[in-house]
């Protein structure tokens, strides 16, 4: 082998632990991706709780109305003690 195509060679493997290093990059960002989406659907149902729940006192059956009104919407209920 010449010294020409082991150049040749030796550049493109460093190029490929270049490419190597980009998709790793691309693919690290999708899941922070999916942390802001679960984020945004937490803060979400927590401003529907606190529309639902509004000042009025919190009973047994408000409770159980405000938990069945988020459960349809996919949120889940975490309501104070009444």
């Amino acid at each position: 082998m010449n010294a020409q195509k082991l150049a040749t060679i030796c550049a493109l493997l460093a190029a490929m632990s270049n490419l190597i290093g980009c998709e790793s990059s691309r693919s690290s960002r999708s899941p922070d991706a999916q942390f802001q989406k679960q984020v945004m659907r937490a803060q979400e149902c927590r401003q529907l709780q606190d529309r639902l729940v509004g000042g009025e006192p919190l009973t047994p059956e408000r409770a159980e109305e405000i938990t069945k009104t988020m459960d349809r919407t996919g949120c889940t209920a975490r309501l104070p003690a009444y």
